[in-house]
């Protein structure tokens, strides 16, 4: 789905750019939060760094899926299990 690409009208940016958080708005279909991408970063407590790591470990999986350096996942539980003090 293609989201428009048009700015926000100057007046809504202004109101936003003065909240320190989200905004609820009415739709014809529904309600819709409106806030400014720091702001949900914040929320998610995601940073610059956390989303480059983040990309990084799932580019990591799937370098280790396509070179098969998985497990089955009740094999590496019962390893898990075996280990002393588990």
């Amino acid at each position: 789905m293609d989201f428009p690409q048009q700015p926000l009208p100057l007046a809504t940016e202004q109101f936003l750019q003065n909240l320190d958080g989200p905004v609820t708005v009415v739709g014809q279909q529904g309600r819709y939060v409106l806030m400014r991408a720091e702001v949900f970063d914040a929320m998610l407590g995601v940073g610059e760094d956390d989303a480059a790591e983040t990309l990084a470990s799932v580019k990591r999986g799937i370098a280790d899926l396509d070179a098969g350096r998985t497990h089955e996942v009740d094999e590496a539980f019962d390893k898990l299990d075996s280990h002393p003090g588990s």
